[in-house]
């Protein structure tokens, strides 16, 4: 509900919640490849990612959303000015998001070979959010501008279908 009331429609909501699975899936694997077993720690991270990825991800479709806005209010929007319109955005975020990444990563990182009171605790929340961080960032970066497209182009083509059957010649063309 508030990312519904975050960015004012169901579409881009849901564009971003389909990006949790996979930063989980990433949370998953690297948690395999250290042998790690779900516990307590484990759910902390993992619960810990998830909101970071929605976050991210929420971001990333204001980001693309404003330049598609903007290129809407220039005049009547065309396929190649909805995929202007997505690159443009994305690419404001591209530098962002791989700053907050690699400054959680790099900070997070010791904590996985860190020795010592408390170090299996530690590890076993910082080890989730590592993995869901890798796996946030590709789909942030490529599958959520990806998703708006395919969203947007879809919304323009039943906009000239309904201008069509109206017998009207489509603003968007």
């Amino acid at each position: 509900i508030l990312l519904f009331l975050s960015l004012r429609g169901w579409q881009q909501t849901a564009i971003v919640l389909f990006s949790i699975p996979f930063t989980l899936a990433g949370c998953v694997w690297l948690l395999w490849a250290l042998d790690y077993n779900f516990s307590t720690a484990v759910w902390v991270g993992i619960i810990a990612v998830g909101g970071l990825a929605a976050e991210l991800g929420t971001v990333m479709v204001i980001y693309v959303d404003e330049a598609f806005h903007r290129h809407e209010r220039a005049g009547s929007i065309t396929s190649a000015e909805i995929d202007a319109a997505v690159v443009e955005g994305a690419a404001q975020r591209v530098r962002p998001k791989l700053m907050t990444v690699a400054a959680a990563v790099l900070a997070l990182a010791p904590l996985l070979w860190s020795q010592g009171v408390g170090a299996d605790v530690t590890a076993r929340t910082a080890a989730p959010l590592i993995g869901g961080l890798a796996a946030s960032t590709f789909v942030t970066l490529f599958v959520t501008p990806s998703l708006y497209a395919i969203w947007r182009h879809w919304q323009l083509r039943r906009r000239q279908r309904v201008a069509a059957i109206l017998g009207r010649e489509s603003p968007a063309t």
